[in-house]
């Protein structure tokens, strides 16, 4: 039990509140590693084959106490309690002890809500089960403004510390932290391109071995943006325009190269996944 772990709740419109600021001391919150399921198959009499494995939701288990004054108290907080824990409606919880990291939840079951014995004063614990949907918490900043404290816990290494933004740098490198890979199709990362391009444009991840190419010609005033599976330019999509490849980014150092374009610069922005 450690009465200096604090939970911060941040709330979709932007506010955002610690738990003690309304009377509830937090007990325990502790994410499980995340878990990822498979299927099987038999494959004739001696033989079982497995699928690629798939993450699934986690459950945190989060334990606090809630003290009041009088039982008049205990009652509104009680429904203080239960509109604040509402499943339908998703948020993000901090916790003090990690405070660069960020977990999107809603709150998942029932939960009882009672008083230590008989105390006005005092609660039991109550437990509420927070469900990560998605399977992962996430760096509070991205690496375009990732604060220098966050650099020891996510392993950066100092020849490779964010914010990642080149000029008319041909080869790069930069950094994936935390627990997974960016893939295109699950969790992207976003490449920001403005420059003079000719007629063929390639950036390469030489680590993953994909290349992008866009056949069309850029001036600097123009912003090309890989987000996932479709090249944008100026908002407009140029996926018929390109080699139809994108970017997956791997764990650690990822070696990028440009080639095609002058008087240049690219920028590399993501969030780090736990």
């Amino acid at each position: 039990m450690d009465h200096d772990l604090d939970v911060q709740i941040v709330r979709k419109d932007g506010s955002s509140f610690w738990l003690s600021d309304i009377g509830v001391q937090v007990e325990k919150f502790s994410p499980p590693a995340p878990s990822f399921s498979r299927s099987y198959s038999s494959v004739g009499q001696y033989n079982v084959i497995d699928s690629d494995p798939h993450v699934s939701e986690r459950k945190i288990p989060l334990v606090f106490d809630v003290r009041t004054e009088d039982n008049p108290e205990q009652e509104l907080q009680r429904l203080a309690m239960f509109d604040l824990f509402r499943g339908y409606e998703d948020f993000y919880v901090i916790s003090s002890v990690a405070p660069f990291i960020r977990w999107p939840v809603h709150a998942d079951d029932g939960f009882s809500f009672e008083p230590y014995g008989a105390s006005p004063i005092i609660t039991d614990d109550i437990t509420v089960n927070l469900v990560v949907t998605n399977g992962f918490g996430e760096t509070v900043q991205s690496t375009s403004n990732m604060a220098s404290d966050m650099f020891l816990g996510m392993n950066i290494p100092v020849d490779c510390l964010p914010p990642y933004s080149f000029s008319n740098q041909s080869d790069m490198r930069v950094f994936v932290g935390g627990s997974i890979p960016l893939t295109a199709d699950g969790r992207p990362a976003i490449i920001t391109f403005n420059g003079n391009v000719d007629s063929q444009l390639s950036i390469a991840n030489k680590t993953t071995g994909q290349t992008f190419q866009l056949n069309q010609a850029l001036n600097k005033s123009q912003t090309l943006t890989l987000y996932g599976m479709v090249p944008v330019v100026d908002g407009n999509n140029v996926y018929d325009k390109s080699n139809h490849a994108y970017l997956d980014f791997a764990k650690g150092v990822n070696e990028l190269s440009v080639s095609g374009a002058s008087d240049f610069s690219l920028a590399f922005d993501t969030r780090y996944y736990v």
